[in-house]
């Protein structure tokens, strides 16, 4: 298992503004530069389990399904695994902890075995 923390996501909503072309926002493009070198070296070549547990960065109502793509981008991105189609399980949940600035995402991933 990998266990590592990230800076709290952009939401998949603000990824890639406008409609006619897909070119990541500058907030994303920001969230990538500064979560990339947290992203420990190694590499996952097949299935894998995906955890995050995020904190919140504050009080208001927030959809956690679209905080996991940023993640699962960055990881490809960085070499971690090899795409994100592999992963064949997936658990996020919110962090009991009080919202507070600074918030974080923590990441476990594991390697699955292949089916036979």
């Amino acid at each position: 298992m990998i266990q590592f923390s990230l800076p709290y996501p952009p939401s998949a909503n603000n990824l890639f503004p406008g409609k006619a072309r897909r070119f990541p926002s500058k907030a994303y493009k920001a969230w990538r530069e500064a979560a990339g070198p947290m992203v420990p070296a190694g590499h996952i070549d097949g299935p894998y389990a995906l955890r995050i547990c995020l904190e919140r960065p504050d009080r208001r109502a927030r959809d956690l399904g679209n905080l996991e793509k940023a993640i699962s981008d960055l990881l490809k991105e960085r070499g971690l695994i090899a795409d994100d189609r592999f992963m064949n399980r997936l658990e996020m949940w919110w962090s009991e902890r009080t919202p507070a600035k600074g918030a974080v995402a923590h990441v476990w991933i594991s390697p699955l075995a292949r089916a036979a």
